[in-house]
């Protein structure tokens, strides 16, 4: 029996007609696969037509059932490894009828599936869905399912797929434990129409989780993760035959792409690929395909960790090339074999595997009973519906809101791939993160009104074409022009100005358009009469900076926007021109160094914190009490950073020399180099992108600024000049 894709989930109610003809063929492809007599179905056959009449359903023999349930794996069109389909065993728990009893049977249920470490594919069923009446249901999607908690700031703690679940565990009395893998009771509801959920936590020894660690990266268990030993799925319909069995929990092992690229990695989930590209120490830029370096290893951490603990998980090649040989045999066998590709192929690997290549683009997504069905709806859905309850709706629209509320903080983003509404994402939940008041809703470009702001504007956006405004907020210039006899509604007469910050992200190999649609933004924001909080953040991906930039941008965002600091320049110019900071001279340069320095006398040290460890792994923390030697207070704003920078060593300072050609006491544009290179520069701080611009190569210098006595060139007394001029002073 074919589907097509305007299928039926489960829990449906069904009409008798279409039981009927759902039992005939059902009964029919079993005694034929079984090699019974046909005597014997046309006898079963006139049975359940007389069960029909008389009562309105049938029931399936144990025989029925078992083999409805691997016929449904075998059917199921999502799965990838459902070759093994034969050997599934199937728990007979349809005589159970209250909560109680259902949360025993899934204990047992998670204990033969596990079987040692040896996953056992395992399906128990319990009642079927009667006419007119609710089934029972398991409201946990798997019976292993981890907690998700939403903060009041509005992080997430734990797995963001789960937080609905959650909220109904803690409704009904479980103490939530705030932890990132927190295991959920088990919530059933026996069928009937008549039932009350039943909430039971799981005892410690039903719980098999596998702790992840990798086999040459040590530092790889200080992440944390871990994971249970097999899904056991148990929101999901097996209809056999015209009945549907919408209360069951079955299992089989993990493909490792599920655990590692699903699971932890996707960024809905624990998305924990950030961390592991900071732990390889990859710039998480695009460029540097750190996400693709970062999910290969943790795929090889998951596999490498379930064998360890001699649990059963496939990789994705084996799990491919078993597929490539079960699809031949059905097709030969059977003459069909449904599949959706976009789930067949794994979501790591993907043209690597055979599948991709032998079978992806000839397979048919249709529907064949036995099934695996998705519900008609969640458990508690059905549940609160029966008890007169509506759960509230959640609009994911975004709006810009109408308030005049001077501590609003209003996020617009322009975007044509995705990057910046990521990034206006996490500015929103940091924000949130420090209990600053953010509007619920991010805002397109397109759509912000600039007449009814209030509070401050925050600003994420990139550049798209030839420096034009992405797709996002196209509309924003037009927006601007149509104010007319209001040329700076930012300004707010009689009340404090609308203030600003724009954060941009470009890609500096565009050298003529790097940044030009976000410095017009920035200028065209203060041109309205707003008052601008912090310079222009800008993210450079070429560079790889766009992550460090980010970070220090909604670091000092955050600060200027509590403590109430703002600034009245803008890193962009007016011309919008590139970026002239490598054709000044070095005394220009001096002598904005100079303003930046204070001396001091040392008139107080104590160690806060010293671990006495010898050699360069020392740390140590110290209080230090300054005073300025001119006698003059000190200046400073909020949120401002006082750099010490120690005295460079003699060997480091001869290194630089050596490498730039430079005499001891060479004096470049009337500065000696021997007192900025000791007192001056730190020569260990991340190097600036001038810097890195002057070095063939960058992307293979190491990104330290030791890289200078790496350089393979020999540079003019000009360019060591502006060399010079770039290093962090």
């Amino acid at each position: 029996m074919m589907v097509k894709h305007d299928e039926p989930l489960g829990g449906m109610e069904r009409t008798m007609e279409e039981v009927w003809s759902e039992a005939e063929e059902y009964l029919a492809e079993y005694y034929k696969e079984n090699k019974l007599r046909v005597c014997d179905l046309l006898s079963r056959l006139k049975q359940v037509e007389t069960d029909l009449r008389n009562q309105g359903y049938y029931t399936h023999t144990y025989d029925e059932l078992s083999f409805g349930v691997k016929t449904a794996w075998r059917n199921a069109r999502r799965c990838i490894m459902r070759s093994q389909w034969s050997t599934m065993q199937t728990i007979d728990c349809r005589d159970l009828t209250t909560g109680e009893e259902m949360i025993e049977a899934c204990l047992r249920h998670i204990e033969t599936a596990n079987n040692g470490g040896r996953v056992k594919p395992t399906t128990t069923i319990f009642p079927q869905k009667f006419p007119g009446k609710e089934s029972a249901r398991i409201w946990n999607a798997q019976l292993v399912r981890y907690a998700g908690y939403k903060m009041p700031d509005g992080s997430i703690v734990g797995d963001p797929m789960n937080i609905e679940l959650t909220n109904r565990a803690i409704e009904l009395g479980w103490k939530p434990k705030y932890g990132r893998f927190d295991i959920l009771p088990i919530i059933v509801v026996p069928g009937g129409g008549q039932g009350e959920p039943v909430m039971q936590e799981i005892p410690r020894e039903n719980i098999h989780e596998v702790k992840i660690t990798h086999p040459t990266l040590p530092w790889f268990e200080e992440l944390g993760l871990r994971w249970n030993s097999h899904p056991a799925v148990s929101n999901l319909t097996l209809s056999i035959g015209g009945i549907d069995y919408a209360c069951c929990a079955f299992s089989g092992w993990f493909l490792c792409n599920e655990v590692a690229t699903r699971d932890l990695a996707d960024e809905q989930r624990y998305n924990v690929l950030p961390a592991i590209g900071r732990g390889l120490g990859l710039p998480l830029s695009n460029r540097s395909l750190w996400k693709d370096r970062a999910v290969l290893e943790l795929n090889q951490a998951v596999l490498h960790s379930f064998d360890l603990a001699k649990v059963t998980m496939v990789d994705h090649h084996s799990a491919s090339d078993s597929f490539v040989r079960y699809y031949e045999k059905e097709m030969k066998t059977r003459g069909h074999c449904p599949g959706d590709w976009v789930w067949i192929v794994p979501p790591t690997g993907g043209s690597t595997t055979k599948v991709y290549h032998q079978h992806a683009q000839e397979m048919y997504n249709y529907l064949i009973k036995p099934a695996v069905l998705l519900p008609i709806e969640e458990g508690w859905t059905t549940y609160f519906r029966r008890i007169g309850r509506t759960l509230p709706s959640i609009d994911n629209t975004t709006t810009q809101e109408d308030t005049e509320d001077p501590n609003l903080i209003t996020i617009a983003y322009g975007t044509e791939t995705g990057s910046s509404l990521n990034f206006a994402t996490r500015l929103q939940e940091h924000l949130r993160s420090r209990s600053l008041d953010v509007a619920e809703s991010l805002v397109e470009l397109n759509d912000l009104d600039l007449t009814k702001l209030s509070g401050t504007l925050v600003v994420v956006t990139s550049s798209f074409g030839d420096g034009e405004a992405p797709n996002d907020a196209s509309l924003f210039s037009e927006h601007v022009d149509d104010l007319g006899s209001s040329p700076r509604p930012l300004e707010r007469a009689g009340e404090n100005p609308v203030r600003f910050a724009v954060f941009g992200l470009g890609n500096s190999i565009w050298t003529k358009t790097y940044q030009q649609f976000p410095r017009w933004v920035d200028q065209t924001l203060e041109r309205l009469g707003g008052s601008r909080i912090l310079p222009i953040g800008e993210g450079d991906e070429t560079a790889g900076t766009t992550e460090a930039a980010f970070e220090e941008f909604i670091r000092a965002l955050s600060i200027a926007i509590e403590v109430g600091t703002e600034t009245h320049t803008s890193k962009a110019n007016s011309s919008l021109d590139e970026d002239s900071s490598l054709s000044r001279p070095l005394g220009s340069s001096m002598g904005s160094m100079q303003e930046k320095f204070v001396d001091t006398s040392l008139v107080g040290r104590r160690a806060l914190f010293d671990d006495d460890v010898k050699g360069s792994e020392h740390r140590a923390v110290y209080h230090l009490e300054l005073s300025r030697k001119d006698g003059q207070p000190w200046t400073y704003d909020e949120g401002d950073y006082l750099s010490i920078l120690p005295v460079t060593a003699n060997v480091e300072a001869l290194e630089v020399y050596y490498k730039l050609h430079l005499e001891y006491d060479t004096v470049v544009d009337g500065k000696n180099v021997r007192d900025l290179l000791r007192n001056y520069i730190d020569l260990h701080a991340p190097p600036t992108r001038e810097l890195l611009s002057l070095i063939p190569d960058s992307q293979s210098t190491t990104m330290t600024l030791g890289a200078i006595w790496l350089i393979k060139f020999t540079p003019t007394i000009e360019q060591a000049s502006q060399i010079l001029c770039a290093l962090p002073i």
